[in-house]
């Protein structure tokens, strides 16, 4: 069926049934400030000591700049580093790492760009890492920055190995004019072209260590070659192809470990490969013939050329011998996808020390107040015993229990009592509570719930809990909260106050009946709600790629003559590498009509959700409801705005009895696929994604994260994204 209710990890987490009370997670901001400059600020519960404190850990071209300071926070410690990204963040992989071992601790990665893009992902306690999505460019874009990669790590492999050097000396050991070299490496990549159209057929890729064995075995080969007279020489070309060919049928392996582009990397991406080494090849193959020449007019005489190429077959005969015997590195077994789904926990080897309480047992204590202090609202959570407060209350029984039938009474003595003697303050004004929920409570050294279905309870045992919500606009600056039943011999009070960045805990006596908590929070927690505009589709130009690709429509021009044709050839397709090369440099965006704009690409769609999807799960953290529509507004259509609004209020007055709402902590797109195209301008798409948020209620804190598998439709709407349909396919709880 067609559920609406997207928000329902809001009613999950408000449930909160399991017993287990997870830690506040560590919390990692990084803020891009200015280009390539990001400020990491960090928050560990202090669950762990200074000593065993994690540390994020970014890209290996990531410089911290200026000393890390570490603050003492109430239950937390907070950390803050500047750091300079050369390149900036998109792609690169960001970890936790401990100094010990993690404890069974979430880490709630945030990542906030200039762009405006944000990113959040909740990284388990059996996750290494996660990684930053790549920059959404556009198809062209994204394919001239593939094709560079190409052309570099072509490029790059030829000039890093050495057996490839040695295939190059090879080559100009041949000797003769420089077109000889030149037609060599042209079969050599023709070779590697063959190959090309082999594998894309074959669909398959194969093993790189047999394709250097094949090359350094050519050049064994091509060194016997070219010890014998210019007349004698046979079948050079023909070693030159095969060499090319067998090198080729390893390219896609290659590709795959340098650039990204997954197991199946397109046909064209190992074309533009090939061209990156062949003009690599060719360039030192100029170079080398270069440095030969000058060598021959100093010695004229052959000996220096017959001792370069018996070191040249040696050294190709010692690269088949280590290549053929060498055992492959135990990184490439090592580096197999895990096959744990995304945001799956497994269970923590610390097994309890994982579950932490923000507030101290007090079962003793006749009242225990919990204040929490949250965006546009503050909520007083007082936990009664009944028997200490039977008289006052008038429940005491006739015997030792209390019945099912006097137990509403009984509870609604009791909030009466809560709302006579608790005195809250908001920024130096008395502030009016509502009274949200009042229940009896089952109680242990695991935690406080809720009972569900009413008990005949002990007087011993019986605990009423109470909820007095305060409203506010945003985050007040200042509040207390005072007692009046602390007079001279009256049992203490303990009290504890949580924050979104940390919690305190106190007695309130007779000496000291006040708890007073002042706004030093660093981060405003008022969620924004931003709308997220459909851009205009663009074009980029890359200016220094023009004058060289027209070098190289004049050169191809050339070689169409005779007399010229092998050279201008060669130089043609140096200079066609070389503009790929520099493609994603000086660039300039040409605004396009909308009408050609062509169809959202899966990672487009990747992005337009990951951008829409928060604003939907933030609007709803605010309390007015008349707030909360109106942000939902900026995300949602108007045909299904008010049955979105509508089923969520269901859901939380059915549901959210046993706790406080969820605060959202991290939304993350993880896959979308199937993308179709719509008539209005929209997408229909399948996607995944996981929510996870925090619930605090009676001195507990929850972390709790769902998984949804969706069909989704996005529609523009007056120049913005919006969701116009939602069906949650599958939903599971991740932890």
């Amino acid at each position: 069926m067609r559920v609406v209710g997207l928000l329902a990890l809001g009613v999950a987490l408000a449930v909160a049934p399991a017993r287990a009370d997870d830690v506040r997670p560590v919390q990692v901001h990084i803020r891009e400030r200015e280009p390539d400059n990001f400020l990491v600020q960090w928050l560990v519960p202090k669950v762990l000591p200074i000593q065993a404190m994690p540390s994020p850990v970014l890209p290996a071209h990531c410089r911290p700049e200026g000393e890390r300071v570490v603050l003492d926070r109430p239950g937390a410690w907070l950390n803050r580093q500047a750091y300079r990204c050369s390149g900036g963040l998109y792609g690169h992989a960001l970890s936790i790492s401990y100094p010990i071992s993690n404890p069974g601790l979430t880490t709630v990665l945030r990542l906030d760009l200039l762009s405006g893009e944000r990113f959040a992902h909740a990284l388990s306690p059996t996750e290494d890492s996660w990684r930053v999505p790549e920059e959404d460019v556009g198809a062209f874009e994204s394919w001239l920055r593939g094709a560079r990669s190409a052309v570099v790590v072509g490029s790059s492999h030829v000039a890093g190995h050495w057996v490839h050097i040695a295939f190059i000396l090879a080559l100009v050991l041949l000797g003769g004019t420089a077109a000889g070299p030149i037609r060599l490496i042209t079969a050599f990549a023709a070779g590697q072209v063959a190959a090309v159209a082999v594998t894309t057929a074959l669909g398959r890729q194969f093993d790189p260590t047999i394709a250097e064995i094949c090359v350094a075995i050519a050049v064994v080969l091509l060194a016997r070659e070219s010890l014998r007279p210019a007349p004698e020489r046979r079948r050079v070309t023909g070693l030159a192809a095969g060499a090319g060919l067998f090198h080729g049928l390893a390219l896609a392996g290659l590709l795959t470990a340098a650039t990204g582009f997954g197991e199946a990397a397109p046909w064209w991406s190992l074309l533009v490969l090939v061209l990156g080494m062949d003009a690599a090849l060719l360039v030192l193959a100029a170079v080398v013939q270069g440095v030969e020449r000058l060598v021959s007019r100093r010695w004229p005489t052959n000996r220096p050329r017959r001792a370069i190429t018996y070191v040249v077959g040696a050294t190709a005969v010692t690269a088949v011998l280590t290549l053929a015997f060498n055992e492959p590195a135990a990184s490439t077994t090592a580096a197999a996808p895990s096959a744990r789904l995304p945001g799956m926990a497994a269970t923590s080897s610390m097994g309890a020390q994982a579950s932490r309480r923000l507030a101290p047992q007090a079962p003793s204590s006749p009242i225990q107040s919990y204040l929490a202090v949250e965006p546009f609202e503050v909520r007083h959570e007082v936990l009664l015993r009944v028997q200490d407060l039977a008289d006052e209350v008038g429940a005491r029984p006739a015997g030792s229990h209390l019945e099912i039938a006097a137990q509403e009474g009984v509870a609604r003595r009791v909030a009466e009592y809560v709302g006579a003697h608790s005195i809250l303050e908001i920024d130096g004004e008395i502030a009016s509570g509502i009274v949200d929920r009042v229940s009896f409570m089952a109680v242990d050294a695991q935690g406080v719930l809720p009972r569900q279905t009413p008990v005949r309870e002990s007087l011993e045992e019986a605990f009423v809990g109470v909820t007095v919500v305060y409203l506010t606009q945003g985050v007040p600056d200042e509040v207390t909260l005072r007692w009046d039943v602390l007079a001279d011999g009256a049992q203490p009070i303990p009290t504890t106050v949580i924050d979104p960045e940390s919690s305190r805990s106190t007695t309130l006596t007779t000496e000291q009946p006040v708890l007073r908590w002042e706004n030093e929070l660093l981060e405003d927690p008022v969620p924004t709600v931003t709308a997220v505009a459909v851009e205009p589709p663009a074009l980029p130009v890359p200016l220094l790629s023009l004058p060289l690709l027209a070098l190289a429509v004049v050169l191809a021009a050339s070689a169409a003559r005779d007399g010229r044709r092998t050279k201008a050839f060669a130089a043609m397709r140096v200079a066609l590498a070389l503009a790929l090369a520099v493609a994603t440099f000086a660039q300039v965006a040409i605004a396009l009509p909308a009408s050609v704009a062509r169809a959202t690409s899966v990672d487009q769609a990747r992005r337009i959700l990951a951008s829409v999807l928060p604003n939907v799960y933030r609007a709803f953290e605010f309390r007015d409801e008349g707030m909360a529509y109106d942000r939902l507004a900026v995300a949602v259509t108007g045909e299904t705005l008010t049955e979105v609004y509508l089923e969520h209020r269901r859901s939380l007055e059915l549901e959210e009895r046993g706790g406080a709402r969820a605060r959202v902590d991290a939304v993350e797109v993880q896959d979308v696929r199937n993308v179709r195209p719509r008539e209005d301008g929209g997408f229909d798409a399948e996607a995944s994604w996981t929510v996870g948020g925090s619930v605090t209620h009676f001195g507990h804190r929850h972390f709790r994260q769902n998984r949804y598998n969706t069909r989704v439709a996005l529609v523009p709407v007056d120049g913005n994204w919006k969701i116009r349909s939602i069906e949650i396919l599958e939903q599971e709880r991740v932890r």
